[in-house]
């Protein structure tokens, strides 16, 4: 009788350590850890684009590298030349490059880390308030992207200095709805606003130009029929006066 107790008992435990393993595939939550097995390349970066892209000499290639993790303002717009002309300095020496789980774009760019020594470029663009944090989410080093961001934001860093406009402050965003593609925005206060070269933009590319508002008026900013700007699972909407200066941030 005893031993048929221990072999009952060891049963219960060899049971326990399978449904252990195998649990979670039961349930559907699947635990994932989160692994790098992707090596850094040696590159020679020959060509700035802009601030988030880069041409590269990998294994006597000339490849398109875009940054990964980080946004850029559009050529032309404010501080749109401040990370073009950091990545610069860089140029004709050589570099690291690190992938993370997607290889290339849409439009057959490699997505990459870049380093310089022990420098991350990608991240010290976002330091410096060059870039916001993009599409970083699941990345191998998206905690360093989100506290870059916030400490950029905390300093008003670049893209993240706050514009002193006697508008700013009566300018307010009423609504941003995200499956109906629109955007409402109120002026509160009891003059007109002049918002030429004002503009309103994603976390991405997208961009809308403002117009003057009516006192106690508000506006609504519809995207391009068909056109997908404000993504449903998150995003960011910034609001920059004419040079630049940042007057609405917000994030979902």
């Amino acid at each position: 009788m005893p031993n048929k107790r221990i072999i009952v008992f060891f049963l219960i435990i060899l049971l326990l350590g399978i449904l252990s393993l195998y649990y979670p595939q039961f349930t559907g939550n699947i635990i994932k850890i989160p692994e790098n097995n992707y090596q850094k390349e040696p590159a020679i970066l020959i060509r700035v684009v802009d601030g988030d892209t880069i041409h590269a000499l990998v294994n006597g290639k000339d490849e398109t590298i875009r940054l990964l993790g980080i946004n850029t303002p559009e050529k032309g717009m404010p501080f749109s030349e401040n990370a073009a002309s950091f990545l610069k300095k860089f140029e004709n020496k050589t570099i690291l490059l690190e992938r993370d789980f997607e290889d290339k774009d849409k439009y057959y760019r490699k997505l990459r880390y870049v380093f310089y020594e022990n420098r991350f470029l990608n991240l010290e663009i976002v330091e410096n308030g060059f870039a916001n944090a993009y599409y970083y989410h699941g990345l191998i080093y998206e905690n360093q992207f989100i506290n870059a961001e916030k400490q950029a934001r905390t300093l008003e860093q670049g893209i993240w200095k706050k514009s002193n406009n006697i508008c700013a402050s009566c300018i307010i965003l009423k609504e941003l709805n995200s499956e109906a593609e629109f955007f409402t925005i109120e002026n509160i206060c009891s003059f007109e606003c002049n918002l030429a070269g004002w503009f309103v933009k994603d976390a991405g590319r997208n961009t809308f130009e403002l117009s003057n508002l009516a006192p106690k008026t508000k506006s609504q900013h519809n995207s391009s029929k068909g056109k997908e700007v404000w993504n449903n699972e998150g995003d960011k909407f910034f609001m920059f006066h004419e040079k630049g200066y940042l007057v609405i941030y917000y994030v979902y």
